[in-house]
């Protein structure tokens, strides 16, 4: 309630990042959030604008960074092949191919279709548009939570250039080259090109250290001026990374301890991975913009074109502890064509917009999952002490042999978390009464196969348990033997989209405007998948990641139909040229799509679509001679359908993908001050409710009401955040100026985990600082930058993967950088 109070006090103050500074009053914005280009203060949707001046401000150098700065949203970039975007706490969990993401990321009014080819550098920008709320009508499906627009800048008739070196701690060495050159009257080209290098910041014993940067692109874009009427503008880009990140850890002291005698388990201190960490991501993409005028009409063309191929390589266990060996390889290939005609016009009282877009995306995937059969006894304990809690059965106790009545019972009232790193230690006392690696498995499957109406069967006509007998003499010595276990699942998809909207804004009055919008869309799908296990165990026709309900091989082809009607009605009223409020009903739609990692009888393939229904009242202002900007707005929404991603199922757990109701209301205020000619303000809060209201997990078997999670808040997003950021400006006559910067974020705690909702991400919060001095004229700059300036120590997500074979990990995020910024412009 302390950190609550003092967020709401300097909300009071001052809010926001939807403006520059350096002025007497506050500069337009212009943004294109409804398909024309308008004042951001005369648009009734909630929109944090951050122009290419904010992005270097904050030394943000991708979206993660951005939303953290940003009311409402959350952007997890840990990895960059799988990022996490949630606006308003709606997000998407998936980072399979099967499904889409539930915030759309467009680049220059391109549809990024996957998130392993929406995350680019933050370089040469116009501005970048964070939209909140469903924007259905618009921005068309995927777009539930809202939109993230990145707009580049265009090329200019005008000769320049500029040149950034940036050079940091853990050997960062960073370049970027800006260069537009008008080619003739009617001609111009502008090329960027940058480069990204940095050392890792966690120290892992068993190969180079993780979480590197090394990062290069390319992108040129060509403007011709066909006639008075007619613009044609061409982009085209061409990108490279290639890098040992997005780094999990195991968070359980025995699993690392056990693995190498003598060192101590820290959170933040070196870990041992057994599997090479990689990101690789080759992508190309190109646009072609037609903007033609027809009278008072504009009529525009898209059409674009996005490929690029990847390789995720994860060690998912964070160790080297061959017990627990979970690791992951993840090569995929993407292509996406859309086309999109729109034809805008304007009247004394009418603004309207109409179009069509065709979009079609092939997406092949292939997911390798390597154990050792050792793994398989790991994942046995971890489920079998976690039904310990579950029973007071004498004969399930009892089998826990060497164990006292005390242990036992002190076993039956452990958490998931407690038994997690009891796990280990369990195991080694095992071993230490008498059985070896191979008599302590005999000792686990047996009594599994024994016992099929407790802990991991669940029922004892569960036809696995005979299987488990089957194959217990081949397991034995190849769990001794930590002999490899390999699955691999290929899984493709063609996607064809169509949609037709319309969008309109009605002058009432003059100073009441009614605005209307509809969409309607039309998905087409089809899904293939190809199971495989390469293990070769005798009569085990089953895998431990992917279970298929236990199918051995499986090679099914899918299809299905979406379609949706979304739209928005809102209404404004302008008080006066600096006080608008408005009320806002919208729709938003996500479609269907399939369940990747988990095919097999009485499993629901496909899935249903998600819908929103979004409510909101605001208000955006200007006060004080226009040196005050404050923008509010709340809101109610209802979610049908949501779609998640989670690891359950017995008797080994499996990817299930199913949906969910949910709900969610909240507020969030921006601002922005000119305090004085040299001192500007601004910040944000956020506050938001979410819960589950009907929450529908898919096993195996069937629909369960085991882990209902009905009543408790949605995953990923906390209730409370602000921001708050300060600049002044230090005359030194004619020399030019030096000018200090602040930059506070707190966030709250939030829940992390679907499998287990108990496990949050504490509070936490970043300050970042810079120091520019910018002489005259602005030619050059130098700038000194500090982000996470009190290396405070923070996991950032936590990983559900290793926590099935009793591995819980996490991820860091980055600890305090610094370094300077030299920028010549010409």
């Amino acid at each position: 309630m302390k950190n609550f109070n003092k967020a709401v006090l300097a909300t009071a103050v001052c809010l926001a990042t939807s403006a520059s500074w350096a002025q007497s009053t506050l500069e337009e914005v212009v943004v294109t959030a409804q398909k024309r280009t308008e004042n951001v203060q005369d648009v009734p949707i909630a929109i944090s604008v951050f122009s290419a001046e904010n992005i270097e401000d904050l030394s943000a150098r991708n979206l993660t960074d951005l939303g953290r700065f940003t009311a409402g949203v959350e952007i997890v970039s840990l990895e960059t092949l799988q990022p996490t975007y949630s606006i308003r706490g709606i997000e998407t969990n998936d980072w399979t191919v099967g499904s889409d993401p539930a915030i759309a990321v467009y680049i220059d009014g391109v549809y990024a279709a996957r998130g392993a080819g929406a995350e680019v550098a933050l370089v040469d920008l116009a501005r970048i548009e964070v939209l909140k709320g469903p924007q259905g009508t618009l921005f068309g499906r995927n777009a539930t939570g809202g939109a993230i627009h990145l707009i580049t800048e265009k090329p200019v008739f005008e000769q320049e250039g500029r040149v950034k070196l940036s050079l940091g701690n853990y050997q960062r060495v960073d370049g970027e080259v800006t260069w537009n050159q008008p080619l003739t009257d009617d001609l111009a080209l502008r090329v960027v090109a940058f480069s990204r290098q940095r050392d890792g910041f966690v120290e892992n014993l068993g190969d180079e250290d993780l979480n590197n940067e090394d990062k290069q692109s390319i992108r040129g874009s060509l403007l011709w001026n066909a006639s008075p009427d007619t613009e044609v503008l061409w982009r085209v880009e061409y990108s490279e990374l290639d890098q040992h990140s997005a780094a999990h850890q195991t968070l359980i002291p025995p699993v690392f301890e056990n693995a190498n005698p003598g060192r101590k388990y820290s959170d933040f201190g070196k870990i041992h991975t057994d599997y090479i960490n990689l990101e690789k991501r080759e992508l190309f993409a190109t646009s072609l913009e037609i903007n033609h005028s027809i009278g008072d009409k504009t009529f525009t063309s898209i059409t674009a074109w996005r490929e690029f191929e990847t390789e995720l390589d994860e060690d998912l266990d964070g160790s080297n502890n061959l017990d627990y060996q979970f690791d992951s390889n993840n090569p995929e290939e993407n292509d996406y064509f859309s086309q999109e005609f729109r034809l805008t016009g304007a009247s004394e009282r009418l603004k309207w917009t109409v179009g069509g877009v065709y979009s079609r995306e092939h997406v092949s995937h292939e997911t390798t999952a390597i154990f050792n059969v050792s793994t398989l006894e790991s994942f046995a304990w971890a489920e079998l002490l976690k039904g310990a809690g579950s029973t007071t059965s004498d004969t399930f106790l009892s089998n826990f042999a060497g164990q006292s009545q005390e242990d036992l019972d002190y076993l039956a009232g452990l958490t998931n978390t407690e038994i997690e790193v009891l796990l280990p230690d369990f195991r080694a006392q095992q071993q230490a009464i008498g059985r070896d690696g191979i008599a302590a498995s005999s000792f686990v499957w047996a009594f599994l196969a024994d016992q099929g109406t407790l802990g991991l069967f669940g029922i004892s006509e569960n036809p696995l348990v005979g299987i488990f007998t089957q194959i217990l003499p081949d397991l034995q010595p190849r769990i001794a033997a930590y002999e490899p276990w390999i699955e691999t699942v290929d899984s493709s998809g063609t996607y064809a989209s169509y949609a037709v909207y319309g969008d309109a804004t009605y002058s009432l009055t003059d100073n009441l405007n009614l605005s209307a919008g509809l969409r309607y869309t039309y998905d087409d799908k089809e899904f293939s998948l190809y199971t495989a296990y390469q293990n070769t165990i005798v009569g085990a026709p089953f895998g431990l990641a992917f279970y298929n309900n236990g199918q051995p091989v499986l090679d099914a082809t899918q299809s299905d139909t979406w379609d949706n009607l979304s739209g928005r009605l809102v209404l404004d009223y302008v008080a006066d040229d600096d006080l608008m409020f408005y009320a806002s009903v919208a729709t938003g739609f996500k479609s269907g799509g399939f369940n990747s990692l988990n095919f097999g009888p009485d499993i629901d393939t496909s899935y249903d679509e998600e819908k929103v229904i979004n409510y909101e009242l605001g208000m955006k202002s200007q006060f004080l001679d226009n040196t005050l900007q404050l923008n509010v707005s709340t809101f109610f929404y209802d979610y049908e359908n949501l779609q998640e991603l989670k690891l359950l199922g017995q008797p080994v757990p499996s990817y299930n993908l199913r949906n969910s109701d949910a709900e969610g209301y909240g507020a969030e205020f921006e601002g922005f001050w000119l305090a004085t000619d040299n001192l500007t303000l601004s910040g944000n809060y956020s506050w938001l409710k979410t819960e589950y209201t009907k929450f529908r997990i898919l096993e195996a078997a069937g629909e369960t009401e085991e882990d209902d999670l009905t009543g408790d808040p949605r995953v990923g997003t906390p209730e409370n955040k602000f921001n708050l950021s300060a600049e002044y400006r230090i005359g030194l006559g004619d020399f030019g100026d030096l000018i200090p910067r602040l930059d506070y974020t707190w966030s709250g705690k939030r829940v992390e985990s679907l499998t287990d909702p108990t496990r949050e991400v504490d509070s936490f919060y970043l300050l970042n600082a810079r120091l520019t001095l910018q002489p005259e004229g602005g030619d050059w700059a130098v700038a000194l930058w500090s982000t996470n300036l009190t290396d405070e120590e923070v996991f950032g997500a936590f990983g559900d993967n290793g926590d099935a074979v009793g591995s819980l990990t996490g991820a860091r995020l980055p600890p305090r950088m610094y370094g300077a910024d030299f920028i010549y412009n010409f």
